[in-house]
């Protein structure tokens, strides 16, 4: 037998964070499959069923196959995603990240349940992006998190939509991603497609897009083939064809385009407006429920990079995401072994004037044996986005009058948001805030021995901020 899942997340508790296009996809892809007639029995979840619900159609699914020598097992996921603590997390409708492990789907959870009936081939397509916010210091994980993920696998192929520092794109119709999948079969010219096949017109489609990168994790030999593509399976794919003609009938014309994507970009006074409001917010800024009655709050607007730890780092990826933002990097000489001149990246600036270019966050304990930490915040411009880069260390203690913030493990965590709409701004501090008392919480559990169960300070927002790329279409990313 040849069995597969599907499931589409589409509508969220936060309506904010809603992915109108998962319905589509998954829509799609298990038509495809009913069409192909390979597949023996198909599990469709796409009716924003909740987490519970959706594990227990799972579970049930692999019980009734477990009996059965399975040859294929196909899984499809569209939705939100996040990876976090080197896990991966298939975020549900009824997602809340104070109950992550409840409210969404672990893919070792999914491996697990896929080797209870040790499948020939397994075949998982993520259409998900990592979340808003990633480690930049190494951008490989989640690649090096499948690789390892596919040695539970006798044969698999993983393709995920891309890379962990990067989000998945649509628009109101369909994934980008999911899309590029289908048309691999709509335009293909004989009678059977391999996942190699498939794989290759992707890998094309996204070759000159460069804010959206997929990748896969393959361990067979190239020879599997998805389906043999029939006259049933034709037909449905002509009436795709039919729908995407009648959906660009609808299209409106370049100069209605033109103006509703000009809704989106900010002029100076509007950027300058959302910095203002970005330094309130932050000096406002105070830890919840306990913490707030151990910590104060410090909060400096500082005008350069001094002290800034690990420069170079911040500035390496500035320079792969050249003319993003109004930004230019610095070089400086260093010499190799054999007296060799070189020019190496040294730092960056920002080509506009700003009130400040860093915010200075210090977590100060009210008590002498807490921990004192700093929150270092940075931040870029372009005519649309805002992105920013935080690190979070601890202070050394020197003595009683001197301490020094620790350079070692530095860690920058990168995100943007658009600069129009306050929430976008509100929703970012949030997330500083949250990773703030989560470094703090952590080590006052290990320190004073609480248990994990107890409940974490946490005022973030149900999913991340947002990562998005400037698309010739109005996009949204997942």
């Amino acid at each position: 037998m040849n069995i597969a899942i599907v499931i589409g997340v589409s509508v969220y508790a936060d309506s904010h964070n809603n992915l109108p296009g998962c319905k589509n996809d998954a829509e799609v892809i298990n038509n495809i499959l009913i069409n192909s007639g390979k597949f023996n029995n198909v599990l469709y979840i796409n009716e924003s069923e909740t987490s519970a619900q959706t594990k227990e159609l799972i579970t049930n699914f692999i019980s009734t196959n477990s009996n059965t020598e399975i040859e294929e097992l196909f899984f499809y996921y569209s939705g939100h995603g996040e990876f976090i603590n080197d896990e991966f997390y298939y975020i549900l409708s009824d997602f809340d990240s104070k109950k992550r492990n409840q409210t969404s789907l672990q893919n070792t959870e999914i491996d697990d349940l896929i080797r209870n009936i040790s499948p020939s081939l397994v075949i998982k397509v993520i259409d998900a992006c990592q979340s808003g916010t990633t480690y930049i210091k190494d951008i490989s994980v989640i690649n090096k998190y499948f690789n390892e993920s596919k040695t539970s696998f006798k044969k698999c192929y993983f393709m995920s939509s891309s890379l962990n520092d990067q989000s998945s794109y649509q628009d109101k119709n369909i994934s980008f991603f999911t899309s590029s999948f289908v048309k691999s079969i709509k335009n293909h010219t004989s009678s059977e497609i391999r996942y190699k096949d498939i794989i290759d017109v992707i890998s094309d489609d996204f070759a000159e897009t460069k804010e959206q990168t997929p990748f896969f994790v393959i361990q067979a030999d190239y020879t599997e083939r998805f389906c043999t593509i029939g006259e049933k399976l034709k037909l449905y794919l002509t009436t795709i064809d039919k729908k995407d003609s009648k959906q660009k009938a609808k299209h409106s014309s370049l100069v209605e385009l033109v103006k509703k994507d000009a809704t989106e970009y900010a002029d100076k006074t509007e950027a300058l407006a959302m910095l203002a409001l970005l330094k309130d917010k932050f000096e406002l800024l105070k830890l919840d429920d306990n913490l707030n009655d151990i910590y104060d709050i410090n909060v400096k607007l500082l005008d350069d990079y001094t002290g800034v730890p690990q420069k170079k780092t911040i500035a390496s990826w500035l320079e792969k995401n050249k003319g993003e933002y109004f930004t230019t990097t610095t070089y400086e000489t260093v010499y190799d072994e054999y007296d060799n001149e070189l020019e190496v990246i040294s730092g960056f600036d920002l080509k506009l004037d700003t009130p400040f270019r860093t915010i200075s966050v210090d977590v100060i304990g009210k008590h002498l044996n807490l921990t004192k930490y700093n929150c270092t915040i940075i931040f870029f411009l372009s005519k649309r986005y805002c992105r920013i880069f935080y690190c979070i260390n601890n202070y050394i203690e020197q003595g009683w009058d001197s301490e020094t913030l620790n350079q070692k493990n530095i860690k920058w965590v990168t995100m943007d948001f658009k600069i129009k709409g306050k929430d976008n701004v509100i929703n970012a501090i949030s997330t500083v805030k949250r990773d703030i008392q989560k470094r703090v919480m952590d080590e006052l559990k290990e320190k004073y021995n609480i248990p994990e169960e107890e409940p974490e300070t946490n005022n973030h927002p149900n999913l991340p901020a947002n990562s998005n790329a400037e698309f010739p279409e109005t996009s949204d990313s997942k």
